[in-house]
């Protein structure tokens, strides 16, 4: 798919001014990644799809938790979620989770850094038709995992609201970029709407605990075979002088329990 054809789902008004504030919680970014480091491993071939979960408060809106999907071809190719089975995890999620109560508020799967393509449109609309009119797309970047972004201190990642913009409209406001703050004030659209994307900032935002957990994980605490038992550690600590023998233990142990005349006096 050439260029243009990728970047035209990208909104006319790149700034977004819906006021949207979102805040990304590292325990979706661990989800995330470890969904798409076993969809490598295993070799397969169905895109990678997969829920937001958290809270939205009028303009702000926090991503909590991640599960993956499964997806299904619908017509002319297009890709799908599960009906039938997204409702029954969502569900299962919810029960799980009712103090705070948390709500799907997007979705997320791998994009190029141009933005999010074609085959990605159907399940937004379908999320956003079902579910939630304002979920959000967290679009992930292999490319810029390749590319050293992390090093930078960048996350691969970048966040999108959804908005319906008149084709019409788009071209005259990319065309007269010095009247971009009249056009966006007219919402009248002069012939049919198409979805477009908008980068919508975010904020990494975390609690004490998820922060304690995050960093054991990365530290590779979960792996049981780097921890080592506090009885192995003070065995290593030991020394050669101060081990014994079984014998010297049980002679050590037969002299105490002697005792002379005036104790069992």
């Amino acid at each position: 798919m050439p260029d243009d054809e990728q970047s035209s789902l990208i909104s006319s008004h790149k700034s977004s001014d819906s006021g949207l504030q979102i805040h990304l919680h590292p325990l979706v970014l661990l989800t995330v990644s470890d969904h798409i480091t076993r969809h490598s491993l295993r070799r397969r071939e169905e895109p990678i799809v997969g829920a937001l979960l958290g809270q939205q408060n009028g303009r702000d809106i926090t991503l909590e938790h991640a599960f993956e999907c499964q997806v299904v071809e619908g017509e002319q190719g297009a890709i799908l979620l599960h009906q039938a089975w997204f409702q029954d995890r969502l569900q299962q999620y919810k029960d799980v989770h009712k103090e705070p109560a948390l709500e799907l508020v997007g979705w997320f799967t791998t994009a190029p850094i141009t933005g999010p393509e074609m085959h990605h449109v159907p399940i937004h609309q379908q999320i956003i038709h079902d579910y939630n009119e304002t979920a959000v797309l967290l679009a992930f970047h292999p490319t810029e995992v390749l590319a050293g972004a992390s090093q930078s201190g960048r996350l691969p990642l970048t966040i999108y609201e959804s908005v319906y913009e008149s084709t019409q409209n788009a071209g005259k406001a990319a065309n007269n970029e010095a009247e971009s703050d009249r056009s966006m004030d007219i919402d009248i659209a002069e012939g049919p709407l198409d979805l477009r994307f908008r980068e919508l900032p975010y904020s990494v935002e975390t609690g004490e605990a998820e922060m304690i957990s995050v960093d054991f994980v990365a530290r590779g605490g979960g792996n049981a075979t780097n921890i080592d038992s506090p009885a192995k550690q003070k065995g290593k600590e030991k020394s050669p002088k101060d081990s014994k023998s079984p014998q010297q233990e049980s002679k050590t142990l037969n002299d105490t329990s002697l005792l002379s005349p005036e104790d069992e006096e």
